[in-house]
């Protein structure tokens, strides 16, 4: 194992505990994706990458788990794991069926909510605000999905709430991509989600279903935006 190999991008030291280790892991396998050197579709060898980054294969394993639960890779049984195919046809294509069925979904929760439901939303939402604010863009990432998650089952229409947390779930892969992409995402998505959560606490259903249409039309630009300049596997 190298102790330090100096080239651009590989990791500085081995001596870090293993949860940093992997987290660096994970900061520069991402990187390598959305710059382009690793494509769309490319297979992900524990082995090559570890001996790339001068670490052992432990927490490049580790890496690619987080990676797969944000969608910026794929993993397949028996075959291994793949990066994502980021599609700008297929987030258009997403994002015009989110805009159909997801802010009539957050309407019928404004118009249900009960204080229970609120209050969890409220320290969900406490959770994004000090990720935000803290620019951690991967703790970010994991409560704006806590919230989502939790805003979307308080969804008194069943039937809705399952169109709502499919398309939901379908536009996970791209969240990490628009995180590390633009080092202003947070913050713009805290403002805009803050304007949902202002609405449930009203129990406004109009300005929930106004609020949560702006969010998603802005989140579709700035994906589509990143998502025109990336580098495909073709």
């Amino acid at each position: 194992m190298t102790e330090n190999r100096g080239a651009e991008g590989v990791l500085p030291s081995v001596a870090a505990q293993h949860s940093s280790l992997a987290s660096i892991a994970q900061d520069w396998i991402a990187t390598q994706i959305i710059e382009g050197r690793i494509k769309p579709g490319e297979k992900l060898a524990e082995g090559a990458l570890a001996e790339q980054m001068g670490i052992s294969r432990s927490p490049v394993r580790e890496a690619l788990r987080s990676l797969s639960a944000q969608g910026l890779i794929v993993v397949e049984p028996r075959r291994g794991a793949f990066v994502a195919e980021l599609d700008a046809e297929h987030a258009a294509d997403l994002y015009v069926c989110r805009l159909l069925i997801e802010p009539a979904c957050i309407q019928e929760v404004a118009r249900s909510i009960d204080d229970g439901t609120l209050a969890r939303l409220e320290e969900s939402f406490g959770d994004m605000t000090a990720a935000a604010e803290g620019a951690d863009s991967e703790a970010y990432v994991a409560a704006l999905t806590n919230y989502n998650r939790q805003l979307f089952d308080a969804c008194p229409n069943r039937l809705l709430f399952g169109y709502a947390e499919s398309t939901w779930r379908s536009s996970l892969r791209y969240w990490a991509l628009l995180v590390r992409h633009s080092g202003q995402y947070s913050q713009q998505s805290l403002r805009r989600n803050g304007k949902i959560q202002a609405a449930l606490r009203k129990r406004d259903p109009e300005k929930a279903f106004q609020a949560t249409t702006e969010l998603l039309q802005w989140s579709r630009e700035e994906l589509l935006s990143v998502l025109t300049k990336l580098p495909t596997g073709k």
